[in-house]
């Protein structure tokens, strides 16, 4: 079954995530998020600069969190 961004996605990010990202997408929203998948993956898993979130904010993700997110992208990001 693919992963789901309602399902399984949307509640990765935390309130802070979704604070502190606002300047550059919504990460509540399932369209601003499917159309920065991939930005937004590099960042997570730090390909694409520093890893986020940062410690004071929970993070970074657990390498789980980054493969699930990951998957929902294969999947063709479903809503």
């Amino acid at each position: 079954m693919a992963v789901s961004f309602a399902k399984e996605i949307r509640p990765l990010f935390t309130d802070l995530d979704i604070e502190h990202m606002s300047f550059f997408c919504d990460l509540s929203s399932y369209d601003d998020v499917k159309a920065n998948a991939a930005a937004i993956l590099g960042r997570l898993d730090g390909s694409a600069g520093t890893q986020m979130p940062p410690v004071f904010a929970g993070g970074p993700w657990s390498p789980e969190r980054i493969v699930l997110f990951r998957q929902w992208i294969k999947d063709g990001a479903q809503p």
